[in-house]
């Protein structure tokens, strides 16, 4: 019975229609049903708006206070938090970016939305410790043989836009200036309790991916084209190594 009256309520919210079978009052007092669930309603829907805008401060500096609002307010209109905690709620937002038809002048919109959720994941993302080139280079030989994921605070964002650049450029991280309109690849971590957006070559995004993906690097150098193997495969693992983005498997930790 709860759960049918829970549904039927959730429905109601949704649809933003009438109020819930199962709600009493009275019709006839100072403040009938359907009025105090109008109140009700708005308030949810506010604070919806208010976690979105808190989510995605950059999307809303770049369309606008009054389009981010009205296009938040369609969203929210469309996706109730599936979880008691607003934490985590409008990750299906650059999802609803990229098919949104009014925000398609700004076809970098999107893109800049997956990377403030994924800073965002980034920085309430559980905490392991990260493998340090001490670590690594101590396992000698086994280090090519064995798989060595990525650490649970890390996320990859490959964007046909500048994404990053326009983010820092509307964010405080950077001084402005002209963006020069090519493609972006970014690594998002964390260090300590400070997340970083740094920008990553295409060979070394795709490094990353077979990393996550479980490949060790033995089999990551045998399917590099030859102007990605070799030296450059060592320099980009290097490179990427020297930050607390890898996490050791568990029988590797001493």
């Amino acid at each position: 019975m709860l759960e049918v009256q829970q549904t039927s309520f959730a429905t109601a919210l949704r649809l933003q229609d009438a109020p819930p079978a199962g709600l009493t009052g009275d019709p006839q007092g100072t403040h009938p049903l359907a009025r105090r669930f109008a109140v009700y309603l708005n308030n949810v829907h506010h604070g919806l708006v208010q976690a979105l805008a808190g989510a995605y401060p950059v999307v809303q500096r770049l369309v606008g206070e009054e389009f981010f609002f009205a296009m938040a307010r369609l969203y929210v209109a469309e996706n109730l938090p599936r979880a008691r905690s607003l934490t985590h709620y409008g990750d299906r937002f650059p999802a609803f970016l990229y098919r949104f038809p009014p925000a398609r002048s700004l076809p970098y919109l999107a893109d800049v939305a997956c990377l403030e959720r994924a800073a965002l994941e980034v920085l309430h993302a559980s905490d392991a410790p990260a493998a340090t080139p001490e670590q690594l280079l101590a396992l000698g030989e086994s280090l090519a043989e064995m798989p060595l994921p990525l650490h649970p605070a890390v996320r990859l964002v490959a964007s046909r836009h500048p994404a990053l650049a326009i983010h820092a450029a509307n964010s405080g991280d950077s001084g402005g200036g002209e963006i020069e309109d090519r493609p972006q690849s970014v690594l998002i971590y964390r260090v300590g309790h400070a997340v970083r957006l740094t920008g990553i070559e295409p060979a070394e995004l795709q490094l990353l991916r077979r990393l996550k993906a479980g490949w060790p690097l033995a089999r990551i150098a045998m399917s590099c084209p030859p102007q990605h193997a070799g030296e450059g495969l060592v320099a980009r693992f290097q490179r990427l190594a020297a930050l607390p983005i890898l996490a050791l498997p568990e029988e590797y930790r001493s």
